[in-house]
């Protein structure tokens, strides 16, 4: 176990374990016109059959087709407080073991057009098929 410098036992679950809400804050989006355009992961690597990465293809499409799981049907109450909400989800994010969590507003711009499937998905229910 590391040496703790400060005490989280009065900390609300929130904030997590580090003082972020100490970091500056801006109020102005990043500058992203050099970020290059969205790409999918490809797992094949044909010119070298022995790479691991060339396995990691079937999982990945294996872990995309459960991704969503069962649903439950009954919808949960939500806040309509905007701060509120984003406290929850950074105090999920804790709970799960994040070691920091963040959250701001998401421009449209940041979405994709249309959403990516995994190619590989539908290989993968053949295979289970056949």
């Amino acid at each position: 176990m590391g040496v703790r410098f400060f005490s989280t036992k009065n900390r609300p679950s929130h904030l997590g374990p580090y003082p972020l809400e100490r970091l500056k804050r801006i109020d102005a989006a990043p500058y992203l016109n050099n970020v290059p355009p969205f790409k999918p992961v490809d797992f094949d690597r044909l010119e070298t059959p022995h790479s691991l990465v060339n396995a990691v293809g079937e999982y990945q499409a294996m872990m995309d087709a459960i991704r969503d799981g069962l649903v439950n049907r009954e919808l949960a109450e939500i806040t309509n407080n905007p701060v509120e909400r984003a406290e929850h989800l950074k105090a999920f994010g804790y709970f799960s073991d994040a070691t920091m969590v963040g959250t701001c507003m998401l421009p449209q711009s940041a979405l994709l057009a249309a959403p990516y499937r995994n190619p590989d998905i539908d290989r993968l229910a053949e295979d289970l098929r056949t």
